[in-house]
């Protein structure tokens, strides 16, 4: 199925829940192009994994929803702007760990995303 997408010019994304670290040098190796959600309460840490697999293969989230539900604004930002560093030399996708909850409000939502935004500098 990689293949097939890769020769449509499609890239691949894997969702995985939990922790699937121990079977991802199979999926760099079959040209799995990212992997999401990396669900902070399994352990996966963006940070670490960026150090661990350079950028054999991008990442999508890892954005810790509870963080985001409950942390302060303070915090909240301090986790993006943490988890933001694996963005350096490209290959990542600023999203939540898994599927946002309803107890994050529209405002703490908007919060996060203008720090993605202003830091990126996004008109």
């Amino acid at each position: 199925m990689i293949d097939f997408s890769h020769s449509k010019n499609l890239p691949v994304i894997y969702h995985g829940c939990g922790n699937s670290t121990m079977i991802w040098p199979d999926l760099i190796e079959i040209g799995l192009d990212a992997y999401n959600p990396l669900e902070a309460k399994s352990g996966m840490d963006v940070i670490d994994k960026r150090r661990t697999f350079g950028h054999d293969m991008a990442f999508c989230g890892n954005i810790d929803v509870m963080k985001w539900a409950d942390a302060s604004l303070e915090d909240l930002e301090a986790e993006v702007l943490t988890k933001m560093n694996a963005a350096k030399g490209g290959g990542y996708i600023v999203q939540s760990d898994h599927s946002v909850p309803s107890n994050v409000s529209t405002e703490r939502y908007e919060y996060a995303f203008n720090i993605v935004k202003n830091t990126v500098n996004i008109p």
